[in-house]
């Protein structure tokens, strides 16, 4: 018997929204209409870099270590069910990512071979894209990308840009479809089922909207109102909105993670927006010093504690009158020094940040004199006891008084080395709250028991997966992982509607 035609309503065009598009065309008898408010499709995915996790074999990695390192992550506010899914689905996930790349050819265009680990993981398993032709290819870009191109080639879909979404309708409490601003003109479409994959409220670190409200950050995290973001100005919590007024629960909308690595432009060092320091940096064998060219920190451990140390180094910013930290910072603004070998420049892909050197986030010096002197301010000899101090933990393979574990490189290699130096400052970088779900990607209602009918999630938009602190790359996988299940149960439960 043949299924009645019905229709899903996709709002936001990240990752997450794109796999919940494809999913949801690919369960047949189902039109698919992704909507999204600017003017391009992408989001905040398309900045992600350090890539995408993925159980690894090859590094020794495990499921078990896997849930464990994103429960630890999460300092008890994880959803254990959640992180189950994630985890179990996150090798599928890549193997259907590779998938959609093959739908021109036989052969897959996308290539994720690259793996490292990354802060608070016990194996590598965080996966990212090799250079090409001598250049780089963002992971986060080449995945919407892949996705984009597979939507666009599918038939009975179709794609509104520059298309607000204002409003869900609904009859007796089930979702019935939006209305949408376009053109200065409001609509309503029907729909038998809706995802949200709208990102999260990180974008917008003022006190108060265009349109007069209250933003979410400063609602539900006010300490962090006015800090610098990583995110664009569409991460304003529209979703969030659009799920309240239909009576959506929330969860964990205070924990807002502070990336501790966002660069700093020497030229305009308090922009409120600046690129994230990817921590495949660190994970390649970047270190991290204050302003007395010390270090002070396990550089690979959770995000959430290598920015408090960095925080707590604020007070020696303006220590050395000669050091660059000096020269170009605010007093007691909170920084540090991220400091790479030519080995460690190569190991994370000398193309890739050779893009960051072009826009003027690194310093090249040569040898540990230049770096003491012209960067540092301060004596060669404090520095060259810093680094073999580093440097012994690799022949004696024991931690250091930091409880660092691994360390991918040495700092004072046999001959002499060329030292990239950035100046990197905590930045809001992702909200780990927000709409309160189940393994079904269904949102729930206030009472956290009930479902509302017709309504599903995915990405930041949503909460229960990171719970206190995200690692690295488990955001690219929850949407692919969560936007799936939406976009599948979303056309499901369409087809039963």
């Amino acid at each position: 018997m043949t299924h009645q035609y019905k229709t899903v309503i996709i709002i936001g065009s990240g990752l997450a929204g794109l796999s919940a598009a494809i999913e949801a065309h690919n369960q047949g008898n189902t039109r698919v209409i992704l909507i999204e408010k600017e003017d391009k499709i992408g989001g905040n995915s398309m900045k992600a870099t350090s890539g995408i996790n993925a159980i690894e074999p090859l590094t020794g990695d495990n499921r078990d270590a896997f849930v464990q390192d994103t429960l630890k992550s999460g300092g008890g506010l994880s959803d254990e069910s959640l992180v189950a899914k994630l985890v179990d689905e996150s090798r599928p996930a890549l193997d259907w990512l590779i998938k959609q790349s093959e739908f021109e050819t036989d052969m897959p265009s996308l290539d994720l071979s690259v793996v490292s680990r990354c802060g608070g993981h016990s194996f590598g398993r965080t996966h990212r894209c090799p250079p090409q032709n001598g250049r780089p290819v963002p992971v986060g870009w080449k995945l919407v990308d892949t996705l984009k191109k597979r939507f666009m080639s599918l038939s009975d879909t179709k794609v509104l840009t520059n298309t607000r979404v204002t409003r869900l309708l609904t009859e007796q409490d089930k979702i019935t479809g939006v209305e949408i601003l376009n053109e200065e003109e409001k609509r309503e479409i029907s729909a038998n089922a809706v995802v949200l994959a709208t990102g999260g409220y990180g974008g917008q670190t003022g006190t108060r909207l265009s349109d007069g409200h209250a933003t979410l950050l400063s609602e539900f995290a006010p300490q962090l109102v006015h800090t610098a973001t990583t995110n664009g100005p569409w991460a304003n919590g529209d979703g969030i909105r659009l799920a309240l007024a239909v009576k959506a629960g929330l969860r964990d909308m205070d924990q807002v993670q502070l990336h501790p690595t966002g660069f700093i432009d020497p030229n305009q060092p308090t922009l409120p927006t600046k690129f994230l320091a990817p921590e495949a940096l660190r994970a390649y064998g970047g270190i991290l010093l204050n302003g007395d060219g010390k270090r002070f920190v396990d550089e690979l451990n959770l995000r959430d504690h290598v920015t408090d140390k960095i925080i707590h180094q604020a007070s020696t910013v303006y220590h050395r009158p000669e050091s660059w930290m000096h020269k170009i910072l605010p007093k007691k603004y909170p920084a540090a020094y991220l400091v790479l070998t030519d080995e460690a420049v190569e190991k994370f892909g000398k193309s890739t940040l050779g893009f960051y050197a072009s826009k003027g986030f690194f310093a090249q010096v040569e040898g540990i004199d230049n770096l003491a002197k012209d960067v540092l301010g301060v004596d060669r000899e404090e520095v060259e006891q810093t680094f073999k101090e580093h440097d012994s933990h690799i022949e004696s393979a024991s931690p250091d008084d930091f409880g660092k574990t691994v360390f991918p490189c040495r700092l004072l290699p046999e001959n002499s080395t060329t030292y990239w130096v950035a100046l990197v400052t905590p930045v809001v970088h992702y909200t780990m709250g927000g709409l309160n779900m189940n393994t079904d990607a269904a949102i729930l209602h206030q009472d956290k028991q009930t479902v509302i009918p017709g309504l599903y999630g995915a990405g930041e938009v949503t909460g229960g997966v990171h719970g206190r602190n995200r690692l690295a790359g488990n955001s690219l996988l929850e949407c692919v992982v969560f936007g799936r299940t939406a976009g599948r149960n979303a056309a499901i439960y369409s087809q039963s509607s």
